[in-house]
This record gives C-alpha cells, structure tokens and sequence, in this order.
C-alpha cells in the first residue's frame, strides 16, 4: 500500500479514537442530524469541547456541517462509519467471551 494512503486511513481512524468523539457519533447515528446545542445538551459537555471534536470528525469526513442562522447541526456523513463501529463492538464482544470462556476454566 502507498504511504500516502495508509496516512490518510489512519488519519480516518485517529479522528475516530477519542471517546467524545464517539459519543457524537453513537448520539447521530441514533438521531441523524442534530443541532450543536443539542448534542452539548445530551453529553453534559460545554460547547467550545463539543465543537472542537466536531471539527476533527468533520476535517478527515466523518460528519459533514449544515449552518441554519445562527445555528450548526451536524449529521454522519456516510452510513458506513456506524458499520466501523459496530465491527468493533461486534469484535470486543468477542473478545469478552473468550476472556468469560478463559475465566470459566480455573
């Protein structure tokens, strides 16, 4: 694989890998497109916190931005980022059987 690309996947995957970050993500896919205010109001964080890890998901794609006056609302820009995630909970899911197994056998 080139170098270039491999940057920009891991960028893609960098934006993903704060906690905050999937929050929104988890607050989108269930809502769809929701106002700035609305997700600080759901996650109990202040606006400035809330708008920088919209930025950083919106810089690399993972959610596009739509001004209506004075306010911002923000929705997943392709449905495939709610397959990421639930790949990866499918797969810790996983993981915690196993370990549960493992447990089991002392």
């Amino acid at each position: 694989m080139q170098q270039p690309i491999t940057n920009i996947i891991a960028g893609y995957f960098q934006a993903l890998s704060h906690p905050t970050r999937i929050e929104i993500l988890q607050l989108l896919k269930n809502k769809g497109e929701m106002c700035v205010c609305e997700i600080v109001e759901k996650l109990g964080k202040d606006q400035s916190n809330v708008s920088r890890h919209l930025n950083a998901l919106r810089t690399v794609g993972v959610v596009e931005f739509r001004g209506e006056g004075a306010r911002s609302f923000y929705k997943v820009k392709h449905k495939d980022v709610d397959k990421i995630l639930d790949i990866v909970r499918s797969i810790l899911h996983e993981e915690v059987k196993e370990g549960q197994k493992i447990l089991g056998a002392f």
